[in-house]
């Protein structure tokens, strides 16, 4: 890996995270307003403080070239950026990092690595941006493997072909967010798919995972993004048509969307895209009660405007993030357009909000930098920060998560409560301390929102993961009794499997299996995450 080293232990590249005055006031708000005290547990460890097993494979000669079992790759690809990934590695538990480490070039290489794998029975894990907060790329495949090879995509990372006419392009599925809209830059074009992991995801992550990028309705996931697409699996290349839409039967897109690595590599997509933004408009609105924010979030959504940003932050949230004192709850709405002025939606939008109780902290008109300003601005600092908390937390003992769902309008204020009730319940009783459980609202459609939750609490000594457990298993079994969905936009990865499986269908468990044996005869894609066993 050229220039910058991505941390193995933490977010983004090595050298970066929070200031020494970020991180005093994240752990003196936990403390002072919160009763959350931080302990010293010391750091996130070195490299040289990681015991690696000696690799039990080694690669062929053949694939020799593209293949490394180096300390620092080996402890990169071990973990994701969940938080029993952040504990284990703060616990410096690396027993199960990958023996190799392969960095393909085409797909031919792709295909001789699944031959390898599958002649010695080892396990591949794919690799994407390693952003997974769900243990998706967590290499801990069990004993059952003779080892565990992971397919880093990184080479896979060019826009091969762009079609202006009908405003797509054909990308490779390891291109990072960075690299695909710089290269689509000159085009005047964009993908328009930004999720908070945007710098360290790609592509063929997206897809394999169902990604919901920041913009909160209308094409809020990948899938309405793809056109076509191109998975290699071991026994063949499944290659769909790329048409602006079809109904043609059950659909290959939608069949290989939110496989996670299980079936087979996303090598590259035809994907849709859109004109770069020439007209932005952004306003904030205080409300005092979360609810009455949640209808007027409704009423925006109901009324077809389709704003690119609608969001809802509870009081909780933004005081833990150092966002506002916590007494109102914000909500964001922006609009934006390659083609035209925004003002008559803004101000249609702005309606539904006033008629809910809302009112205005920043105000859009002739305000092109309202997105930086009030409570807008510091939100919008925060959530840009927020994935650097967790390497400050986890070290001084604090279980900081989060959790997303999806639920129809008529049950949300109901299952509002259940949620939240269970979590902090769990809290108290797993951990002996009171806690704090926020609520966001990420996306929101015509017909139900996207509640985001967040839960923080001190843990005990030497028994953090487990706890950590126990809250998240009370959470997620309280989401599927009430009716929402394990995950709208987190993916399932290894955290989610046992939710989903009460979530979907049996038969159509049962189907997925068979498709599984038929792709994956050897069973040795991405064990334990989409189809279990």
């Amino acid at each position: 890996m050229a220039g910058r080293r991505l941390k193995f232990w933490g977010w983004g590249y090595e050298g970066e995270g929070l200031s020494a005055d970020e991180q005093n006031a994240v752990l003196r708000t936990f403390a002072d307003d919160f009763g959350i005290t931080p302990r010293d547990g010391g750091a996130m460890p070195a490299l040289e403080d990681i015991e690696l097993r000696a690799p039990r494979r080694a690669p062929p000669d053949s694939l020799a070239a593209i293949c490394t079992s180096e300390p620092y790759e080996r402890a990169l690809h071990a973990f994701g950026q969940s938080q029993p990934d952040s504990l284990r590695i703060h616990a410096r538990d690396f027993a199960h990092a990958p023996d190799v480490v392969a960095y393909p070039n085409n797909t031919g290489e792709i295909a001789a690595i699944y031959d390898w794998a599958g002649e010695i029975g080892a396990a591949i894990v794919p690799y994407g941006g390693g952003s997974s907060v769900v243990g998706g790329v967590t290499s801990d495949v069990g004993d059952v493997y003779a080892g565990t090879v992971t397919i880093d995509l990184s080479r896979f990372n060019k826009v091969l072909e762009i079609d202006d006419v009908s405003r797509s392009a054909r990308i490779e599925g390891g291109a990072r967010g960075p690299e695909l809209e710089a290269q689509l830059k000159p085009s005047g074009l964009t993908l328009r798919h930004f999720p908070q992991s945007f710098e360290h995801s790609t592509l063929g992550g997206w897809i394999a995972t169902r990604s919901g990028g920041h913009f909160a309705t209308l094409y809020t996931h990948i899938d309405d993004l793809v056109e076509s697409l191109t998975m290699v699996t071991p026994v063949g290349t499944v290659q769909s048509r790329r048409l602006p839409g079809s109904g043609a039967g059950p659909s290959p897109d939608r069949f290989v969307m939110g496989s996670e690595g299980a079936l087979g590599i996303i090598t590259e997509a035809w994907v849709r895209l859109q004109g770069r933004p020439m007209h932005k408009a952004t306003m904030g609105l205080r409300f005092a009660d979360f609810f009455d924010a949640a209808r007027a979030v409704r009423a925006v959504a109901q009324a077809g405007l389709y704003p690119a940003n609608v969001r809802i932050v509870d009081g909780v949230e933004l005081k833990i993030n150092g966002a506002t004192d916590g007494s109102f709850s914000l909500m964001v709405v922006s609009f934006e357009s390659s083609d035209h002025p925004v003002d008559a939606w803004m101000a249609r939008a702005e309606q539904c909000c006033l008629d809910h109780g809302g009112t205005v902290d920043v105000d859009w008109r002739d305000n092109p930098k309202a997105n930086l300003q009030g409570a807008v601005g510091a939100w919008r600092t925060a959530f840009i920060r927020m994935p650097y908390n967790r390497e400050v937390l986890t070290p001084r003992g604090i279980i900081s998560d989060t959790f997303e769902t999806a639920i129809t309008w008529e049950r949300f204020e109901e299952f509002y409560h259940a949620i939240k009730s269970a979590t902090a319940t769990a809290i108290r009783e797993v951990t002996g301390r009171e806690g704090a459980v926020s609520c966001r609202f990420s996306h929101a459609y015509p017909d139900g929102p996207a509640p985001y939750f967040a839960f923080h609490s001190a843990g005990g000594e030497g028994a953090i993961l487990e706890q950590w457990q126990a809250i998240k298993a009370a959470a997620s079994d309280a989401i599927i009794a009430n009716g929402g969905t394990i995950t709208h936009h987190h993916a399932i990865g290894r955290d989610h499997q046992k939710w989903y499986e009460q979530q979907r269908p049996p038969l159509f468990g049962d189907v997925l299996a068979a498709a599984k044996r038929r792709l994956d005869p050897r069973g040795i894609l991405n064990p334990g995450v989409v189809i279990a066993g």
